[in-house]
Order: structure tokens, then C-alpha cells, then sequence
């Protein structure tokens, strides 16, 4: 069934978070001069500090750190990894956020000097990561678990590194022999405070195909700004970010810009979209207060956005982040403003994402046992804002129905909807008269879906095994139920529990009967009920022969 395949998934993250990591240490260090010592004293995951700083000039180096650092910080979370190269080798980051099948995709710094974006994306990491260490309440009651357990945020804070880089550092972080193109296609400028372009001259917004034959005020050669390139996707940026789309196939698509308090949302948008498209960009400029852009009879087109709805026919939005700036970068004394329109816009991202995931599925029969690891609250239907059903305890169940992520099982009150993200499918093996013998250094688990052994020290002990599933047995210790790997066990740690025969019973001797205690009493005898019944003595009034 299609949610265990997902767990599957899951249990392989953990391991490519530690390749990733690996990988991605090597590529900043070779192409960004990478500062070592900052680079570990920043990715100490034992402090509670914040991790991003938005008010500071957001480099590329910069954003490498912060992104080590917060995959160090929470590995459970959050994957690092590249969805490809620049035009000069610096790595395009990617960051998965959340463990579901329902996946949000944003980008941001298509245009160089646009890097508040990029701020933007790296503090809604955070944000996520930190509610959902604490399980925080972030839409209308939901929790961020029960989001993030359900959806995946695929983000690339910065698609345009060399282009940033450059707009920020100027000629020094570019090869010397690079730096009269560079300058020929500032105008002959040596400020770069202006430029959009990637470090080639290429427009990244203009590289897509969505009417790229029909881009309007087009430059016609390398320039700090509108050359959309000799074909589409000739830019290595523009060319990851497409196949990364066409992978991934989004639920929908963010790709932040700035400036303008502005939101587009429409591009030759298919009717039957219209009213759902609409509503979603509604939702956005709710929260931001940002304006909608009325579609227009024939736009430009060439930008991520434009393409995303044409090819897959699902919402995607362009916010402009910032008061109009100008011709260059947004300032940073805008950013208490941008945060507090954006903070919350995730969380209704997430929900509506899902929401439209969960269209696509359909409710089946599936009858199975599986054990439910840990507690979680049942619905009466398969839906977060459905009423409850009540608590759902750990155990073991019979499953009812499937659709996407959850299942329905039989539950004592009646049958519930549960999500299936902390459930077990069988068969199980109940062993019979099954031990092993703990040590003080056995490894455990709180479940066998947990990614770290529990912490908790075991005495040593011999513990009855319950319940053996896939390599893994649920035994019943003295300090309760945990998870043993069986592989993590000595050959000799299994032991059969051998019961004690009772000693047989001798059987009780019956003393022989002798006349007085068998013979009947005669019919005159008045046998007492009270304290002289069974004495055996004849009252003292009784007549005398």
C-alpha cells in the first residue's frame, strides 16, 4: 500500500541527510571559500539561539552555513541537498522540510539582486522546523505535526547564487579574466547594485518555456537585466530548476521576487482553474495584504510561474516581497514588515496543498492488522478539520479502508480515521515462551520507525519477547515496552523460557471409618443446631433407659 512505500521513504532520509550533508560540505567549501570554523560553530545543534539572522547583507556563503546548521539542528526534519549547478559551480541548495507525500515547491533570488527572497525562505525553514520541534498550533487549531507530517516543503532559497554573489561582492568573487564581460554587460558600470541576471547575462525569470518566443522588452544581448538567452532553458539555473519541477510535480509553486507588495497569480489560467486559482491567491493577499495582479489578455511570460501553471495546470504564485525599491535590492530595514506578513502564509500553504493531494486519492477496502506505535486522535473522516472520533491508544488494530495517508480501523468506540504515519502493517509473529537477555549496552528503540536509539538505560534483565515483526522484536522489559533490532542482538541473547513443573500432588489419605462415626443416630436423638452440632454428645436432659 501506497503509505508504506512513503515510510520507506522516510527511513531512507535519515541516511541521505548524513550523505548529503557530506556532499554538500565539499561543494560549498571548493566553490564558496567556505569559513570552516564558522561553518561548525554555527551548526552546534545544542543551542536554542536562532540560527538565521535576516538583518545582515544574506550571502551565499552565508546561506551555506545557516543551512548546515540547521540540518545539524533537526536531522528528522529537515534534508539538504542540490538541485544541481550554477553557471560557476556553486551548488543550487535544496532543502526538503516534512515527512509528507504532498509536496509545496518554493524558490526564491531568481533575479540577483532580489536575495530578501532568499532571507525570506531560509526564516520559514526556521519557522517550520521550530514548531515543529514543539508541536505548536499554527492554522485554526491545527497542529504543525499534523501539517508537516503530511506535507513536504522542496525549497531552493537561491537560485541564482552567482548573480547574488555578484551583485552583492561585485568583481573580486568573479575570475579575473571574467571581468571585463562582466563589466561590458553592466553598460561598463563597475556597480552592480542593479543587476539581475545571472553571472552569463542571462535573465533566469525569461528562460522558461511558457511563450518565450513572446517575451516582451527583451535586451538583445548579455545584460545585467531582460536577455532571456538564445533558447529556453540555455542557463544551467533555469535548466535544474525545470527538471527539478518535472520531478517532483508539486502540489503548487512559489517563486518569490521583490518588489511591490504585489501577487501574480494567472497565467492563461485554464477556466476550470479560475475559481480555484483565484481562491488561493485570495487566501495569500489576505494574509499579506498584498494585491492581486488582474490577468492580463496577453502577458509576457518566460518566468517559473508562468510555466508551472501551463505545464501542470496547478496553482503557482509570484509575491513581490517589499515596498517598491527601485533598481536594486530591498532594504533590510523592510524586513520586520515582510516577516509579519509572510510568517503564517506557510501553514495555509500546507493545508491547502494537502487539501488538494487528498482529492486525488480515492477511499478503498484493505482489511490488515497493524500496530499503531503511538497514540494519535481519530476522525470520523479522513479530513484534518472533521470532527473527532476521539483518542486512538497504541496497539494493535484491524484496518477497514485505506485512502491516501490514513486508515480507518476498527477502534473500540467504533471506527475511526487515523493518520498512518506512526503505524506498522503485519503479519506479526506472537513467539511462544520467548526471552532475551538485556544488558545494560543493549540498543533500543521506543518504535521501530524512530531514527535514533532511545537514551533510556535498561538493567540487565531476561524480558519476555511479545511480539517479533521484520527483523524486530517488541519486548516487554522492566522499564516497558521497547523496540530491539534482532541484528543489534548477541548470537546467544535469545533465550526459551523453560516453566517449572509443579510437584504432583500426593493424593489425601481418608482415615478409616470406625462404628461410632457411621452409625445412625436413633430416630428419638435431638441433634442441636447450634454450638453442639457434630460433638457427638447426647444432651443431658436426654431420658434414661
Amino acid at each position: 500500500m501506497s503509505f508504506f512505500i512513503l515510510r520507506d521513504i522516510r527511513f531512507k532520509k535519515s541516511v541521505r541527510t548524513l550523505i548529503a550533508l557530506v556532499l554538500t560540505v565539499a561543494v560549498v567549501l571548493s566553490s564558496a571559500r567556505l569559513p570552516v570554523r564558522a561553518a561548525v560553530q554555527s551548526a552546534n545543534p545544542s543551542s536554542n539561539q536562532p540560527i538565521v539572522n535576516p538583518l545582515q547583507v544574506y550571502s551565499y556563503t552565508r546561506m551555506s552555513v545557516d543551512l548546515q546548521a540547521l540540518s545539524a539542528r533537526y536531522p528528522q526534519l529537515i534534508t539538504l541537498d542540490s538541485a544541481g549547478k550554477s553557471e560557476y559551480g556553486r551548488s543550487l541548495f535544496m532543502v526538503d522540510v516534512g515527512h509528507g507525500p504532498a509536496v509545496i515547491m518554493l524558490n526564491g533570488s531568481h533575479h540577483a539582486r532580489e536575495w530578501m527572497t532568499t532571507i525570506t525562505l531560509m526564516k520559514l525553514i526556521e519557522e517550520m522546523a521550530v514548531q515543529y520541534e514543539k508541536n505548536g498550533t499554527v492554522s485554526g487549531g491545527i497542529r504543525a505535526r499534523d501539517l508537516l507530517d503530511r506535507v513536504t516543503f522542496r525549497i531552493v532559497p537561491m537560485v541564482n547564487p552567482d548573480g547574488v554573489t555578484l551583485q552583492q561582492s561585485g568583481l573580486s568573487a568573479f575570475p579575473e579574466a571574467d571581468r571585463a564581460s562582466l563589466i561590458y554587460m553592466n553598460n561598463g558600470s563597475r556597480d552592480f547594485k542593479r543587476w539581475k541576471a545571472n553571472a552569463k547575462g542571462i535573465d533566469l525569470n525569461r528562460q522558461y518555456p511558457a511563450n518565450w518566443g513572446g517575451i516582451t522588452n527583451a535586451a538583445k544581448r548579455p545584460s545585467f537585466m531582460n536577455y532571456k538567452g538564445a533558447q529556453p532553458l540555455q542557463a544551467k539555473e533555469a535548466k535544474a530548476m525545470y527538471d527539478l519541477a518535472l520531478a517532483t510535480k508539486p502540489e503548487i509553486s512559489l517563486a518569490y521576487h521583490t518588489s511591490g507588495e504585489i501577487l501574480y497569480w494567472n497565467f492563461h489560467t485554464d477556466p476550470a482553474n479560475y475559481s480555484r486559482d483565484y481562491s488561493m491567491a485570495s487566501a495569500y493577499a489576505k494574509l499579506t495584504g498584498y494585491s492581486l495582479v488582474a490577468p492580463q489578455p496577453n502577458p509576457s511570460g518566460g518566468g517559473f510561474t508562468d510555466w508551472f501553471i501551463q505545464q501542470f495546470g496547478r496553482p503557482a504564485l509570484t509575491p513581490e516581497l517589499g515596498r517598491a525599491a527601485g533598481s536594486t535590492h530591498v532594504p533590510l530595514s523592510e524586513w520586520n514588515r515582510i516577516w509579519k506578513q509572510h510568517k503564517d502564509t506557510l501553514w495555509m500553504l500546507a493545508e491547502k496543498g494537502y487539501g488538494l493531494w487528498m482529492k486525488r486519492q480515492s477511499a478503498a477496502k484493505w482489511t490488515q492488522e497493524v500496530r499503531l506505535l503511538a497514540d494519535e486522535k481519530g476522525y470520523q473522516f479522513p479530513e484534518l478539520r472533521a470532527k473527532s472520533a476521539g483518542a486512538v491508544y497504541r496497539g494493535s488494530y484491524q484496518t477497514l479502508r485505506q485512502k491516501g495517508d490514513w486508515l480507518e480501523i476498527s477502534a473500540p468506540n467504533g471506527p475511526s480515521w487515523i493518520s498512518a504515519r506512526a503505524v506498522i502493517a503485519g503479519p506479526f509473529e506472537k513467539p511462544v515462551n520467548l526471552a532475551v537477555n538485556l544488558t545494560e549496552q543493549a540498543v533500543h528503540y521506543e518504535t521501530p520507525i524512530a531514527a535514533e536509539p532511545s537514551s533510556v538505560m535498561l538493567q540487565t534483565q531476561t524480558a519476555v519477547v511479545v511480539e517479533r515483526w521484520n527483523g524486530w522484536l517488541l519486548v516487554a522489559a522492566l522499564e516497558g515496552t521497547v523496540w530491539v533490532r534482532e541484528a543489534d542482538l548477541p548470537l546467544d541473547a535469545l533465550t526459551t523460557i523453560v516453566k517449572e513443573e509443579a510437584p504432583e500432588e500426593m493424593p489425601e489419605e481418608t482415615p478409616e471409618e470406625t462404628p461410632e462415626e457411621t452409625e445412625t443416630p436413633p430416630n428419638d436423638t435431638t441433634i442441636s443446631g447450634e454450638g453442639d452440632a457434630g460433638s457427638g454428645d447426647a444432651p443431658a436432659d436426654a431420658g434414661a433407659p
